[in-house]
């Protein structure tokens, strides 16, 4: 779709699959931006639907009216711009996706077809010098140990390191299109990079991957590029027509010499640590999408990132008011309870009623503005007497949040509503 002849206004993305952890990372990238209008689309019942305020179920990729499907609804979104965030699902959409009317960000198909295979990946640059041996012959194996991984595979899954003869038969058993190469026992890291439309190789950004669960760095630290990891990258950018977001995995060899693990054309699910340091990758797309030059400004000092798991709670009620208590629920310690406001404003977004209900025994204005809460966040402050009963003064529907159990309990006895305790508020509407 030439830009030229787009519509104004925000570019219509779609995020597929929205519920993997690099859906995520693409919807927290770009769900404040002026620039993009948000959508999100799954095959399953994850936490796509709940991240993303325009969602939808799609077939899954192997359905046979998956294409139908997806074709009909980038037409109703009238989306222009895709994020696949799988490999499949990239490979998949680079041949099909320019007769349906949309783009794919970094959807050459040639690139994403040889990005998807790690035989097609060691082919492409074997003359480098910076490819681990092959073993296409495994009777011929005489140095031990060796790595094992099927072609199609990413983030480790199926790999397997087989030290002689049987164990290699076993680790090739396991898996389909096995692949077998000289096993590299050094240092791992991922290595994020973005090429705009020019072809030019604009971000090189190295990380550790110093603590690794199902594949994913838990914890990494931004490293400096050195003249090895940026001549790989080069070279990577100059073979293939890459434009967008895309990523390498590098690992040493015995000799301490970096050789390429595999490469994607797709956002990485670490990079995470790029935007943190300033470099928000998915939104980069987004304006060369629309032609625009971008700059890199990274931030160097950002030290380490540290990722968790996160939970949402999802709460089956409607209602139109949230009560909130004072001492020790949205003022704390003196101060305001950051959990409190987080939830607060999220509620104001939504559309919610927010009431201050409280038996404070001071002055409640000033104790607002000791905590720099400003009275006018809430469409209503009640102070009640000492001893009056907060149900009192509540309204069904309505949600009631307060630190003290006999309070909560007396609320939900008389009213029936939900109430919560302070260590609940970082679950709900997030």
């Amino acid at each position: 779709m030439p830009v030229a002849a787009r519509a104004s206004g925000p570019v219509r993305v779609l995020v597929f699959p929205s519920g993997t952890e690099v859906g995520q990372e693409i919807g927290r990238a770009l769900e404040r931006s002026l620039h993009v209008q948000l959508h999100g689309a799954s095959s399953r019942d994850d936490h796509g639907a709940l991240a993303f305020a325009r969602h939808a179920r799609l077939p899954s990729l192997d359905a046979p009216d998956f294409d139908a499907r997806f074709q009909a609804l980038l037409a109703e979104w009238r989306i222009e711009l895709v994020f696949a965030t799988h490999d499949s699902v990239q490979d998949h959409l680079a041949p099909r996706i320019a007769s349906w009317g949309a783009v794919l960000a970094n959807g050459d198909p040639e690139a994403c077809r040889i990005a998807r295979s790690k035989r097609a990946t060691l082919d492409t640059f074997a003359h480098t010098g910076w490819t681990p041996r092959r073993h296409d012959d495994p009777a011929a194996v005489t140095q031990w140990p060796v790595a094992v991984k099927p072609d199609a595979g990413q983030g480790g899954q199926g790999f397997a390191r087989a030290e002689d003869a049987a164990t290699l038969a076993q680790a090739m058993a396991a898996v389909a299109q096995p692949l077998v190469t000289e096993y590299l026992p050094g240092e791992e890291i991922s290595v994020d990079c973005f090429s705009d439309r020019h072809r030019r190789l604009l971000y090189v950004g190295p990380r550790s991957r110093e603590r690794v669960v199902g594949g994913i760095a838990m914890r990494s630290r931004p490293l400096p590029a050195d003249a090895t990891v940026s001549a790989i990258a080069e070279a990577i950018n100059a073979r293939l027509v890459l434009r967008g977001p895309w990523f390498l995995q590098l690992r040493r060899d015995a000799q301490g010499r970096w050789k390429l693990l595999e490469f994607s054309c797709r956002l990485s699910t670490g990079s995470t640590v790029a935007r943190a340091a300033g470099v928000n990758l998915p939104l980069l797309a987004v304006q060369d999408f629309l032609e625009r030059d971008v700059r890199i400004l990274a931030e160097p000092r950002l030290h380490v990132l540290e990722r968790r798991l996160e939970h949402h709670a999802v709460l089956d009620y409607a209602f139109d008011t949230c009560y909130f208590d004072l001492d020790d629920t949205v003022f704390c310690n003196g101060i305001a309870n950051p959990a409190a406001m987080r939830l607060a404003y999220r509620l104001l977004e939504l559309g919610k009623r927010l009431v201050l209900l409280t038996r404070h025994p001071g002055d409640i204005a000033r104790t607002l503005a000791a905590a720099r809460i400003a009275p006018g966040l809430f469409d209503d402050i009640v102070h009640l007497r000492q001893g009056e009963p907060k149900s009192s003064a509540i309204r069904a529907p309505a949600l009631f949040i307060d630190n003290h159990f006999p309070e909560r309990l007396e609320v939900s006895r008389h009213h029936g509503i939900p109430v919560f305790d302070v260590d609940a508020l970082d679950l709900l509407y997030r």
